[in-house]
Order: structure tokens, then sequence, then C-alpha cells
């Protein structure tokens, strides 16, 4: 009896193993191409989209600073006053050689047609016509350069008086005049170029130059960058093994630890084509930028921010299972497939490449439209 009942048990064990409740532990899926993204992140700081350097026309002294750095200037604004005497004086050498070529000008034009009238009427030769056609040439050459250097200086001190071009030789007392005037004791008026944000130039990698009323400055030295924030553009350092496998106007994501709510969209725009060393490996520059942000990103967002990119690198099509209905034994990888003929399963063995958080790619074994056996977690 006892034996009878034994068999009874082993005989419902058996059934239970292969009760319904049992096979929901596993699913059937179709085998199917996927495309494997492998997301890289990059950290650099926030810049405008475009900035334009604003630089000191002369060696001076600045002596009013009406917008200081972080404003919002409009084209045409006033920065910077500086107090140049020697630009004042470049600026009289300036005219003086304008006021030399004009009339060296107009007296080889008069030595000109005077050798016209004679050319024509056979009374001097060919050669001394042509060498005073050249001395023409050249003199009115003079005149451009010298007129193009003296309304770079009219510029600088906001003079607008165009009667100083038509100023001759013989006018003392006017020339003496424009030579001897005092404006706002030799201030130059240094002005915004365009619309933006004014920003201080880099010093060095870790520090920026704010310049200051009382500072002493070079001709050449960068005062301001004029910088567009209605975008954003960040720059980071991409190595060896990653940089053929970006191009421009490959789009990224842009976020930061200051605006953790706000993901931004942006491309890639430029790839440096020449790298350099940074803890023994080469890296290239790559810059991203996004061109509009809204209003109320602009009042968040800010230069010299923190930021994160994220370039998503899509590879190519492939076979892409679920990690869990991969098994090894002895080394290798298998998985339970429906057998298309006899819909019983069996195992096969695959080889595998990359993997995701939840999919692992198939490089051999398995062919689109095979099914496979997907056990259930437990």
């Amino acid at each position: 009896m006892k034996k009878f009942q034994c068999v009874i048990l082993i005989f419902i064990l058996m059934i239970s193993a292969c009760s319904p409740q049992d096979k929901k532990q596993a699913t059937i899926e179709t085998v199917q191409k996927n495309t494997l993204t492998n997301s890289l992140y990059y950290s650099g700081m926030i810049q405008p989209q475009k900035m334009i350097a604003v630089v000191s026309p002369a060696d001076g002294l600045i002596v009013n600073m009406p917008t200081q750095y972080g404003e919002q200037v409009k084209a045409g604004q006033l920065l910077f006053q500086i107090s140049s005497p020697k630009f004042l004086t470049d600026y009289k050498n300036a005219l003086m050689q304008f006021i030399k070529a004009k009339n060296e000008f107009d007296h080889a034009k008069t030595l000109l047609n005077e050798a016209t009238f004679l050319h024509k009427n056979q009374l001097i030769s060919d050669d001394d016509f042509n060498t005073k056609k050249s001395s023409y040439y050249a003199s009115r050459l003079g005149l451009m350069q010298a007129k193009d250097a003296l309304e770079i200086h009219l510029q600088q001190l906001q003079i607008r008086d165009k009667n100083l071009f038509n100023l001759n030789i013989v006018d003392m007392d006017k020339i003496s005049e424009a030579m001897n005037f005092r404006l706002h004791a030799e201030h130059l008026q240094v002005i915004a170029p365009a619309d933006g944000m004014v920003l201080a130039a880099n010093k060095n990698e870790n520090e920026y130059k704010k310049w200051n009323e009382g500072d002493a400055i070079k001709q050449g030295d960068v005062l301001a960058l004029i910088g567009d924030m209605q975008g954003i553009s960040v720059q980071i350092k991409v190595n060896e093994l990653i940089v053929n496998q970006l191009k421009p106007g490959q789009k990224v994501k842009i976020s930061g630890l200051a605006f953790p709510a706000e993901r931004l969209n942006g491309e890639i725009i430029h790839i440096d084509k020449q790298g350099e060393y940074s803890n023994g490996m080469p890296v290239f520059n790559v810059q991203v930028r996004t061109m509009m942000m809204t209003a109320a990103q602009q009042n968040q967002i800010h230069a010299g921010m923190s930021a994160k990119v994220e370039i998503n690198l899509a590879a190519t099509s492939q076979i892409m299972i679920p990690i869990k209905a991969v098994h090894e034994k002895h080394g290798k990888a298998y998985v339970n497939v429906v057998n298309r003929l006899s819909g019983q399963h069996e195992q096969i063995v695959i080889q595998t490449g990359k993997t995701s958080m939840n999919e692992i790619a198939v490089l051999s074994g398995l062919s689109v439209g095979d099914k496979i056996v997907v056990p259930h977690s437990a």
C-alpha cells in the first residue's frame, strides 16, 4: 500500500512540473534586429555660442567703464573710455601724412594733365609720358592709404568732420586747428561691436582678466568679449579611439549640475584634426552647440557653469536578444530555440557581442525570425 502511495505522489509531482503554471516561467520571442546604442559622457564648461573680441586700439589708461562684466549691451553702446596721448600723437601724424599725400597727388595729377597734352601733340616721348602716368598712380595709391589711416583715427576719436578730407596744404589755419583740438582729454571711445553679454577674456587656463578703471593697457589687449548667450557652446576632449566615430551635425544632449531639470538639444559643430596629449593619451577638441535657448533657460544657464555632454554612438543594426535568454556552459554561450519543423525546444551555441543593460548582441548562431525561449526572472 505504501508503495502504491509513493507511485501516486511521484505521478502528481511530474504532472505539477508540466503544469501551465510552470510554462508561465518562460516565453517565446521572435528574433529580430535592433540597434545597440552606446552613450558616452563628457564634461566641459558653458560658453556663449559666439564671441567677438573687443581689443584696445592704443596704449593708454582706462578712465571710465560705464558697463560692467556680465551685463547685456547693445551694438554701439560705450564699453570703455581710454586716455591715450600717444593715440592723439598718432592722429596728428596721420593727418599730416594725409595732407602731404593729397598735395603730392594734386601735383602729380597736374603734371599728368600737362604730359597728356604734350604727348598728344608729340612734344614729349612715350617714356616721359609713361613716367608721369606712373607717378600719378603711385601718388593716388599713397593718398588712398593715408586716407584709410586717418579715417581709423577719426573713428576712434569720434570725429565726424568730413571737411578734414577737403583740407589742402595751403589751409594752414584750419590744419593747425585740426592738429591741436582736445576731445574729452584725448579719450578714445571703445564701443560694443554687437548685441550680447560683456565677458572677461581668459588670462590663462583657470583665470579670467577683468580690467578696471585706472588700469594701464597696451594696444591689442583684449578688454572684453561680447558673447551671444541666446545659445551656448561647450568644448570637450575626446580620445583617439572615439574621435573618428563623431561627425559635424551629430546630435548631442547638454545638461548641468546647476540646471538639472534642463536637457538641451545640441549638435557637434567642429572636430579638431590635430590632437594634443592629456594624461599620456592623445585627445581631440570637439565643440558642441545649441543654437537657441528660451528666456527662462537664459536666466538660469550662465557662461562658466559646468556642463555634461551626452553623445549616443549608434552601432549598425544587429540581432539583439534578452540577456536572460543566454546561459553559459563549458565556456560557451547557449540559447534555447524552437525547432521550426518539430516545434521542440533545443539548445544551440551562439557567439555573442556587445551588451546593453538588458540585451546582448548575437554575432552568429541565430537568424532573424528564429524563436527563442526566454525564461522569466525568478
